[in-house]
């Protein structure tokens, strides 16, 4: 089992200075907060704007409405992806450690456990700045979308995630967003089996 309690601290303080100067600058222009797993033991600050989707929407997609899912929730397509990472060096260092923890040899189900108990730290961190009123000071709480994107999770774990991090009234507001890239993703999964059959 990991020993996360230095990771989790180290995160809290570099997240909450980050998030404060992010809101601060861009407020209620912001909809999503949180973190991006880019794989391994590593991870980014994530946040994107209603102006930058409706700029990358038009010059990266074509207002193609098919793919306007993709611009909204896909991490890869924020402006701001790499902002704001330099607060972040003390946790790339805890990140490390973990790593460097971690047995080679382990089982699949210890990767699991220890990949669980990581992704929990990091629910945790938002979840404490959320009950000190961070996404609340100066914004609408209910317009941002607390959220942690791996760069390999399907929608529907990232909304069960989402869902454990968000009041109802923002699950409300992306409850669609979520069902319809889930419902895109069955379809083409069976179209793929189907292929095969």
């Amino acid at each position: 089992m990991l020993d996360t309690k230095n990771f989790e601290k180290t995160l809290y303080q570099d997240t909450k200075k980050a998030f404060k100067d992010i809101i601060q600058k861009y407020g209620n222009d912001l909809y999503v907060m949180g973190f991006y797993h880019t794989g391994s033991y590593s991870l980014l600050p994530m946040f994107n704007t209603l102006s930058d989707l409706k700029e990358v929407f038009e010059t990266e997609y074509n207002n193609d409405v098919s793919s306007f899912y993709m611009a909204k929730w896909n991490p890869e397509d924020y402006p701001t992806l790499e902002s704001y990472s330099e607060y972040f060096d003390e946790t790339t260092l805890e990140c490390q450690k973990l790593e460097n923890s971690i047995d080679l040899f382990q089982s699949d189900i210890e990767a699991m456990d220890n990949w669980h108990q990581w992704l929990t730290a990091m629910e945790k961190v938002l979840m404490q700045l959320d009950a000190e009123g961070l996404f609340s000071n100066g914004i609408e709480r209910e317009k941002i979308t607390l959220a942690i994107l791996a760069y390999d999770d399907e929608e529907s774990i990232q909304f069960k995630r989402i869902k454990r991090l968000n009041p109802p009234a923002v699950l409300a507001q992306i409850q669609a967003d979520f069902e319809a890239m889930i419902t895109e993703r069955e379809k083409c999964e069976q179209e793929v089996l189907n292929a095969f059959n």
